[in-house]
This record gives C-alpha cells, sequence and structure tokens, in this order.
C-alpha cells in the first residue's frame, strides 16, 4: 500500500449549499438543497431564517427519518444516525449519497462496497 504524502493539498468539496453566504441568511431552500446533496430530503416546510440550531425533520436515501440542526449537518458531518449504528456501509452509502460519494468515489473501485461493522455504537458508550 502506498502511504498518502500529499497532506497540504486542499480538495474543495460541495457541501450542496452556498458556503459563502453570511450565517443569518441561510434558507430552507438552502437546507433542502444539502439534504438533496446527501441523497435525501428535507421534509420539514418550515425554518426561520439563519436557523441553524432548530432541528428539522429529515429522510436519508435508505427511508430513514430522522431530526437534526443545519449546524450538525452542514458544518458537523452528521446525517442518518440510524445508517450509522450498526457499520459503516460506506459503498452502499456512495451510491445513493453524492456528497459522500466525493470523498469515497476517487479512492475507491465502482464496485468495492466495503461494509465495516461495529462492535458497539455511539449508543452504547
Amino acid at each position: 500500500m502506498k502511504h498518502f504524502t500529499d497532506w497540504d493539498r486542499v480538495v474543495p468539496i460541495d457541501h450542496g449549499y452556498d458556503e459563502s453566504k453570511p450565517e443569518c441568511e441561510l434558507t430552507l431552500e438552502d437546507v433542502r438543497k444539502a439534504a438533496a446533496l446527501r441523497g435525501g430530503v428535507l421534509l420539514s416546510e418550515h425554518m426561520e431564517r439563519g436557523d441553524w440550531n432548530t432541528k428539522l425533520t429529515f429522510r436519508c436515501a435508505f427511508g430513514h427519518t430522522f431530526e437534526a440542526s443545519p449546524r450538525l449537518v452542514l458544518e458537523g458531518g452528521h446525517w442518518c444516525p440510524a445508517c450509522e449504528k450498526k457499520s459503516w456501509n460506506y459503498g452502499e452509502r456512495a451510491k445513493r449519497d453524492p456528497f459522500f460519494a466525493q470523498v469515497w468515489t476517487p479512492l475507491h473501485g465502482e464496485g468495492e462496497l466495503r461494509e465495516y461493522p461495529k462492535l458497539v455504537s455511539e449508543e452504547e458508550v
């Protein structure tokens, strides 16, 4: 295995919304676009402009419904807790989640459907 050495190279990724906007201008449409890039859907129909902290309701590409704040999703990098509960199913996730595919696909073959079972979930710690 060849070890990675290019630590100074920045590879920008699309987060699904205009990150150059001031925080106070975040809209429901921004969050909707970010959810779509993650292969999901924003189910909430209302959000106060610029509110990064109030939980909204989402559905992931695998059909799980969950609540999370825009800050947790957009800045924290979290997504569906049900999908992360028992394993990291990266290959299948990359097929349905264009956001995740940005980092998975360049490093893995198209048919590489690696799944890493969790021995202990976050809920058990």
